[in-house]
């Protein structure tokens, strides 16, 4: 039996826009969960966002739920912190170094964030990513904007460590050759992937959402085959190896990504209607037995 479901959100449990209703999660993707939940199902999220957004999430759906947040650096049980996987300081301080150097600062924007729910960006105030910045904070995509540089935040001791890394390109066509680029560089240092078409992510070895459903399955009590995931991005591979038989993609996804899921479904409505039958089934099949 599939007890838990771990969703990816941009472009998988949530539309790009929204709907009527002012919402971002589709009717059917509304009503598929609540009947998941009210066979016994277990949902959870699993975003590169920061945890914080999905409480507003949590507001709208009307239940709570536990969350993986910022690619696995965080985990959210029962509404408190229990992980929290932060790349050391210094490492993250030699990387900041090399990428707000003035070669790249019209190309790419590196960013940190804190656990407040707010970033830190390389250039600061003159980044030339601060106005697009500006509208996520209008939406609530992010919590805010620390008024210093990433590089002077990091050389404060007084100021926390940050949560993780990411790199925000100007040209989204160039984006596998920043990854290669940013792989080259520091591979050692960090797992480096595509969160986005214009987002990479800088994630300490071993920090994924792979890590994260995997910890969730230990918080559970459950088995590989009890948890189904869905997602959509190259971020999302590491979850999709966590439990290969019920793996689950949209069929948005590029091919490299959708290689790697056992499913392929347009929406996690139908991902949920697949496991409905598939649990349906094995109760009959005990039933017969």
């Amino acid at each position: 039996m599939i007890k838990l479901l771990v969703s990816d959100l941009d472009g998988t449990f949530l539309s790009h826009e929204r709907n009527e209703k002012g919402s971002f999660v589709s009717d059917a993707n509304m009503e598929a969960m609540k009947r998941f939940r009210e066979a016994g199902g277990t949902f959870v999220t699993a975003s590169g966002r920061h945890h914080e957004y999905s409480y507003s999430l949590m507001e709208e759906l009307g239940f709570e739920f536990d969350m993986i947040g910022t690619n696995g650096a965080t985990l959210i049980h029962n509404n408190h912190l229990i992980e929290h996987n932060n790349p050391q300081r210094h490492i993250v301080r030699e990387v900041v170094e090399e990428l707000t150097k003035d070669e790249y600062k019209d190309h790419i924007e590196v960013m940190g964030v804190d656990l407040s729910f707010k970033y830190i960006l390389g250039q600061g105030l003159e980044s030339w990513y601060l106005p697009g910045f500006a509208k996520l904070i209008d939406d609530g995509t992010v919590g805010g904007l620390h008024d210093v540089k990433l590089l002077d935040w990091l050389n404060d001791r007084k100021r926390p460590d940050i949560t993780c890394l990411s790199v925000t390109i100007r040209d989204g066509s160039r984006l596998h050759e920043w990854i290669a680029f940013l792989r080259e560089k520091f591979d050692k240092y960090f797992d480096i992937y595509a969160s986005g078409p214009m987002h990479i992510e800088l994630m300490r070895p071993g920090i994924n959402k792979g890590h994260g459903v995997r910890s969730i399955m230990k918080l559970y009590g459950l088995e590989e085959h009890e948890v189904a995931v869905v997602g959509d991005n190259q971020n999302d591979i590491s979850m999709f190896f966590a439990t290969p038989r019920n793996s689950f993609v949209m069929s948005t996804a590029a091919p490299g990504v959708r290689k790697y899921a056992r499913y392929t479904v347009d929406s996690v409505a139908e991902a949920i209607d697949i496991i409905m039958r598939k649990n349906a089934s094995e109760v009959a099949t005990k039933e017969v037995e």
